[in-house]
């Protein structure tokens, strides 16, 4: 029996369907490749093995909007990678879009309606820590959300009760310990790779200062537009979720989207490496 909950639009539902007409794959992890991080998969796929697998545009599977945003190329492919089926989205649905949470959660809901047990979420950050650089890595341990809204507002449990779902766990330890070795193995300066706490900020707007030094004493080291409503909603879902970022700029400084992507396809080698040694633990 399904004790988990739901939005109840059917949404996800009807991408599954659109999904199984073509592959019957079962992926075991979604993978979310945040801003700039189209080259981490060509990576993962060399240095990990894979099959073909079957490749579908976001905009020809219902209800799933293609992103706006420069940088997310609006694809999904389901194979196996390393011996192992994944789904691998390259690109996500951000609230700033204009969509609704609910749409900025469906990579999630999408795998785990595929089968995944495990979620792997990528993003572009801002730093809050000082001493954090562009180029750095950091795993998340723990999130903020000031993005106005809960990713779970109007879910509902079977029984048409309110998801109230405890987020004491949101990001795997175990997880999260295994990416933080196999990263500091993987990149050029092992130093460079540092757990965090994500700040989640509504967007497209970057942070103000004074926003920055809010979020700072909060408790943050990185700040960012994504992951969040993707990381509680797989969460709501019982799925394992691991959250990688890449610092591609100090948080508040001014900066522009394209030198977000160039930072982010810096940081792309290492994140596939990453990807490519945890996929046997998906």
């Amino acid at each position: 029996m399904n004790d988990r909950p739901s939005p109840g639009d059917g949404v996800a539902e009807g991408i599954v369907a659109a999904i199984r007409a073509v592959t019957d794959a079962r992926p075991v992890a979604g993978i979310v490749l945040g801003s700039g991080l189209g080259e981490a998969i060509r990576v993962a796929k060399e240095a990990a093995g894979v099959n073909d697998g079957a490749e579908f545009a976001f905009s020809d599977l219902p209800g799933m909007p293609p992103p706006s945003v420069p940088g997310h190329m609006g694809r999904l492919w389901i194979g196996d990678l390393g011996g192992r089926p994944v789904a691998i989205f390259q690109g996500r649905i951000h609230f700033y879009e204009g969509h609704g949470m609910p749409s900025a959660s469906l990579t999630s809901q999408v795998s785990s309606g595929l089968g995944a047990g495990t979620m792997v979420l990528t993003a572009a950050v801002g730093a809050i820590d000082a001493s954090l650089r562009g180029g750095s890595l950091s795993v998340i341990r723990d999130h903020i959300n000031t993005m106005g809204t809960n990713p779970l507002l109007g879910w509902r449990m079977p029984d048409g009760s309110p998801a109230f779902v405890g987020l004491g766990d949101v990001y795997d330890p175990d997880l999260s310990e295994a990416a933080l070795a196999a990263a500091r193995a993987r990149a050029a300066d092992a130093s460079a790779v540092t757990e965090g706490v994500y700040a989640a900020v509504s967007g497209p707007a970057y942070e103000t200062p004074a926003e920055t030094e809010f979020l700072r004493r909060a408790g943050g080291t990185v700040v960012g537009m994504s992951m969040v409503p993707e990381a509680v909603a797989a969460r709501a879902l019982g799925m394992r979720v691991l959250g990688l970022s890449f610092v591609t700029n100090a948080a508040g400084a001014l900066v522009s989207h394209q030198e977000v992507l160039e930072a982010s396809a810096a940081a792309a080698g290492t994140i596939g490496l990453t990807l490519a040694d945890l996929v046997e633990r998906f």
